[in-house]
């Protein structure tokens, strides 16, 4: 893997652990609950988002391959979460795009990480520009997923990870 891709990997990596612990108590009823009201996301929304963003990545770095999240998870809000995968689903689908993220980042070179692409947002212009807005994001995200736990009254990541560590 060139140099600039490590931290990065390493940091989907981290969400890769952290995904598994907040999906692996989860009741599913939880999963869809959703915040604000009802007019927020659910946890089930969320973890649907970071996997079409794990897919947008994954073409950035020339693996060519449609999302099937996209329009449930990036053109629409959140919804009541019925026609959502189950968190079965969702940590089986986390670890197949896991893995292809994994071999697409170590086989990337400096050239397609250079290339311009049409998405980069803050200025960007690169495919590496975009991929680093794209794990940014994923984090933000994982922070919503913690929220969302905490106020449904489970644990957040960060005392999972601490519990798991201790076991």
């Amino acid at each position: 893997m060139i140099p600039i891709l490590q931290p990065i990997a390493a940091s989907f990596h981290t969400t890769d652990f952290t995904v598994s612990l907040c999906l692996g108590d989860l009741q599913e009823q939880d999963a869809r609950k959703r915040i604000r009201g009802d007019q927020g996301p659910s946890i089930a929304w969320e973890v649907g988002h970071m996997l079409d963003c794990r897919y947008k990545i994954l073409g950035l770095l020339g693996v060519a391959r449609e999302s099937p999240y996209t329009a449930k998870f990036s053109s629409q809000g959140a919804t009541d979460g019925s026609g959502y995968p189950t968190t079965a689903d969702y940590q089986r689908l986390w670890r197949e795009v896991s893995t292809d993220l994994a071999a697409a980042m170590e086989g990337a070179t400096q050239e397609l990480l250079n290339k311009l692409v049409e998405f980069a947002p803050h200025g960007g212009k690169t495919a590496l520009d975009s991929i680093l807005f794209l794990a940014w994001h994923e984090a933000y995200l994982v922070g919503a997923v913690g929220t969302i736990r905490k106020e449904l009254g489970y644990p957040g990541p960060a005392e999972l990870v601490m519990a798991k560590s201790a076991a």
